[in-house]
């Protein structure tokens, strides 16, 4: 708590006058953390929007969207309130059907299920927020880094060849 409002620029005492503890506070933040991923996929249109443009939205507002799923991740509390659990779905859920429709659309692959999409693109942008809050990664490279991740991996295409245990298994 001491840290969160040395952070705030507010004492500590403020800090447990607007919130009590730390679980009302972690709550709080866990709100106000959905409602801005919501706000992100409703800005990039990801319900409606051509698929690739929507796509294109996400990855140029990286670190606000990356910021959100870092903190999301780093409280495990966020999914200990029920109400908050049904909301992570529902965004889970709705990011779902884009890359779904992305895969009926021929641009995300079709043998990923999508689902692993979702929690590849989320640990992406987790990764992304890390990176760029340690100093490894400057803010200008993070759309390239991000675009260049998701849509094309980390392999060589040499090395991106079937594996040959998996017996044609995605």
């Amino acid at each position: 708590m001491q840290e969160i409002a040395a952070a705030a620029g507010v004492s500590r005492t403020t800090l447990h006058r607007a919130f009590g503890d730390r679980a009302t506070l972690v709550e709080r933040v866990s709100e106000h953390v959905l409602a801005e991923c919501s706000r992100l996929f409703d800005e990039a249109g990801i319900d409606e929007a051509p698929v690739m443009a929507a796509f294109d939205r996400l990855i140029e507002m990286p670190l606000p969207l990356a910021k959100a799923y870092a903190l999301l991740l780093a409280e495990p509390g966020a999914y200990r309130i029920a109400r908050l659990v049904e909301e992570i779905r529902t965004q889970d859920d709705r990011f779902e059907r884009f890359f779904a429709r992305g895969q009926a659309d021929g641009i995300f692959r079709p043998e990923l299920p999508p689902r692993w999409l979702v929690y590849s693109f989320g640990a992406q942008l987790t990764a992304l927020w890390w990176a760029v809050d340690d100093g490894f990664v400057g803010t200008r490279d993070a759309t390239r880094l991000l675009r260049a991740t998701v849509l094309t991996g980390i392999a060589t295409d040499a090395a991106a060849a079937p594996d040959p245990g998996s017996e044609g298994k995605p």
